[in-house]
């Protein structure tokens, strides 16, 4: 599953690969901005694994990166690339360290690319129990004719991205003519494949999972009340504007008991199946008849303070360096490897 076997014996470097942007706001909801950084929040990053660590070098450069990787067979690598329009995007910097046989934090190439797929997803969550929404791919809209299964409201979505690129309430369609009019727009824009989903109504929770196999899995499910309303996306979309700077307020809800012991299994059953994953985000909804039902896997997760992950499992950004400590301490015990005293 990409884990490089045996006892690995860290040298104390951690090799940062990040792409920030500068914080410029998005101009419209097909911005690929979005989807990196911000430079603020790999600074934080940065600052939080000098602690953990004897020196850290830091890339923004994929092909530097890919040539000094050898150089360092001993460091730990600390994905934080999104990269821009390539489908395996995410995939890239996990697929460099496994070539190089060099030890790095969260999921392999194979995990990334497979969540990266919204459709290819849904098979994994199949494969573990979990409940998904009915669905269909379309490569071209010649492909509508083969999607008569699904029954409007449906929303319309780019197969391949996140951070709700691309998803704005216009994705919220009531009729065909407004998922043909949707998806003709995300092919022009996005030049990719666009999938069609039924719109779940409920709550919607992420539940996310941290852990190993040599020392175990932890998993805390949350979810946001915006402007003071847990039910605030219940019968909405988790659009692209909510991702910008705006008026909104964020609190993040322990949902946990709202969770029953076999859908949570079921989650530590994905996360099992997805081989070197370390952390992984599980987002969905909890139906009006409490059905659990999911809508994406990301491991490529946001890491900020202000972020489902950290909130989930108790961190804030004053104890952001134990945060990043626990992940760093994580991976390396996954690998068998030498833990950092921080």
């Amino acid at each position: 599953m990409g884990e490089i076997s045996g006892k690995r014996i860290w040298d104390g470097t951690v090799l940062l690969v990040a792409d920030p942007s500068e914080g410029e706001i998005p101009s419209t909801e097909y911005d690929r901005r979005i989807d990196r950084p911000l430079a603020n929040t790999v600074d934080m990053i940065r600052a939080a694994l000098e602690s953990c660590g004897d020196k850290v070098i830091s890339f923004s450069d994929l092909s530097q990166f890919t040539s000094d990787i050898n150089k360092h067979p001993n460091s730990l690598v600390f994905p934080y690339w999104f990269g821009e329009s390539s489908r395996s995007r995410h995939g890239l910097v996990p697929a460099i360290c496994e070539a190089s046989k060099v030890m790095f934090v969260g999921a392999d190439a194979y995990a990334k690319v497979v969540c990266n797929d919204k459709e290819l997803s849904k098979t994994i969550c199949r494969q573990s129990g979990l409940q998904v929404p009915s669905s269909a791919i379309l490569t071209t809209l010649d492909d509508l004719d083969f999607a008569s299964y699904l029954t409007p409201p449906i929303v319309v979505k780019p197969n391949y991205e996140g951070t709700s690129l691309g998803i704005s309430d216009k994705n919220l369609c009531k009729s065909w003519d407004e998922v043909r009019r949707i998806a003709e727009v995300l092919f022009k824009q996005l030049g990719q494949p666009v999938i069609l989903e039924e719109f779940i109504v409920g709550r919607e929770f992420s539940a996310c999972i941290l852990g190993n196999p040599r020392s175990g899995v932890k998993i805390q499910v949350g979810g946001w009340k915006i402007n003071g309303n847990s039910d605030f996306l219940n019968n909405r979309l988790n659009t692209f504007d909510l991702k910008l700077p705006s008026g909104y307020t964020f609190v993040f809800e322990d949902l946990n008991k709202s969770i029953e012991q076999s859908v949570n299994e079921a989650f530590l059953d994905c996360f099992d199946r997805l081989g070197k994953t370390e952390l992984l985000r599980i987002d969905g909804r909890i139906t009006p008849d409490n059905s659990v039902v999911i809508l994406e896997l990301t491991p490529d997760i946001y890491l900020g303070p202000d972020g489902e992950f950290c909130s989930a499992f108790g961190y804030n950004e004053k104890t952001f360096k134990e945060f990043i400590s626990q992940l760093v301490t994580n991976s390396l015990e996954g690998y068998g490897s030498s833990v950092p005293m921080c």
